[in-house]
């Protein structure tokens, strides 16, 4: 099968929506299918090379103004296939699925509704021509407003990730002071701050921050303040082929998050895959279909500092527990959430479409 995926940023862009699609395109190249992505490229992009077999093309883009300005993404998604998969929000993905061959089969996955007023239209528009919408969860049908009226086309099927790279992260070395772990963008909506002040009320605790935005500076500043900066490492952007080192270091993941902008948490696959426990909080997105209270981590209310301390803090001194939660959640993903179960439910329902146009 000749599969086109339509994609903002790939590898080695970070960020949950190019993992996604990286781990699809991949998955499904792996199972032998012909794949392609389409993908825009920035000026600082690290691009080192091919880390597959799959063709990506990159459509070098001058900045965003509310789109990616990428003029060759519309010459470069005109491929012929046999399907084409659009990973909303993407407004030049969008325009390019329309010029695209006429009767090719569209699918879309839809990450998240499109934040410009402006480009809604044109993705409802999408939307309304495409043969299914995909959603990795339950949550996503009633978090995203674009997918009000097309509900009979929405179709779940969970995120998954490339375990492998996981499954070989060492445990950190018995006697070493307890650790927690933050991988994010620093956005407001991810609730480090909330973190910062958890962390003071957890004397012995380390935590090791991964991950850049425009809240550094100021967490950095609420760090000194409250006195933590002492058990705070903060480590910027990390390249994502190096996450796994980051990970051994630590005891366990805390997703802090405190808005449905946290729409699934792919960090949190990653943490359980490499038998880490998690702590979320119940922000009501596909967050709560991952991580399982009490079996694969703990789960705290949104913005609550002394409930996230608590949590924590019965994690950092419990390396029984730890080791529970961890080992069911490295089930959790290897039963529910691999890559190789992702790609295989996509190219089910592909095979549906194709037949259908062979008729």
């Amino acid at each position: 099968m000749r599969i086109l995926h339509l994609a903002k940023y790939y590898w080695p862009r970070s960020g949950g929506m190019a993992r996604v699609v990286q781990d699809l395109a991949e998955g499904m190249g792996t199972l032998g299918h012909h794949v392609e992505v389409v993908a825009v490229e920035r000026f600082l992009d690290r691009y080192q090379g091919p880390k597959s077999a799959i063709r990506v093309t990159r459509a070098f883009s001058f900045g965003a103004i509310g789109a990616e300005l990428a003029p060759g993404y519309l010459r470069a998604a005109w491929r012929s296939a046999d399907i084409i998969h659009v990973h909303h929000p993407h407004a030049l993905a969008d325009i390019a699925s329309m010029l695209s061959w006429g009767r090719t089969p569209l699918v879309v996955t839809q990450h998240a509704d499109n934040p410009h007023a402006i480009q809604r239209p044109l993705a409802r528009f999408v939307l309304r021509r495409a043969r299914a919408i995909v959603v990795p969860s339950r949550a996503h049908i009633a978090m995203c407003y674009e997918l009000e009226g097309l509900e009979q086309k929405v179709r779940v099927i969970p995120f998954g990730i490339d375990t492998s790279r996981w499954e070989v992260v060492p445990q950190p070395p018995p006697g070493n002071p307890p650790r927690a772990l933050f991988i994010g963008p620093i956005e407001r909506w991810k609730g480090l701050d909330i973190l910062l002040r958890a962390l003071e009320l957890v004397p012995d605790l380390l935590l090791d921050v991964v991950g850049s935005g425009p809240e550094m500076n100021r967490l950095r500043t609420l760090s000194q303040a409250l006195a933590v900066q002492d058990r705070v490492r903060w480590f910027g952007e990390y390249p994502d082929e190096d996450l796994p080192r980051r990970m051994a270091d630590a005891d366990f993941l805390v997703l802090p998050s405190t808005t449905v902008d946290e729409k699934f948490g792919i960090v949190v696959l990653e943490a359980m895959a490499a038998a880490r426990p998690v702590i979320t909080t119940a922000v009501p997105s596909g967050v709560r279909e991952v991580n399982v209270p009490e079996k694969t981590g703990l789960e705290v209310p949104i913005r609550d500092v002394n409930a996230l301390a608590q949590a924590m803090r019965r994690l950092a001194g419990n390396a029984a527990l730890r080791e529970q939660l961890g080992r069911a959640g490295y089930d959790r993903v290897n039963e529910c959430f691999t890559r190789a179960r992702m790609a295989d439910a996509h190219l089910a329902l592909y095979g549906t479409f194709v037949a259908q146009e062979g008729k």
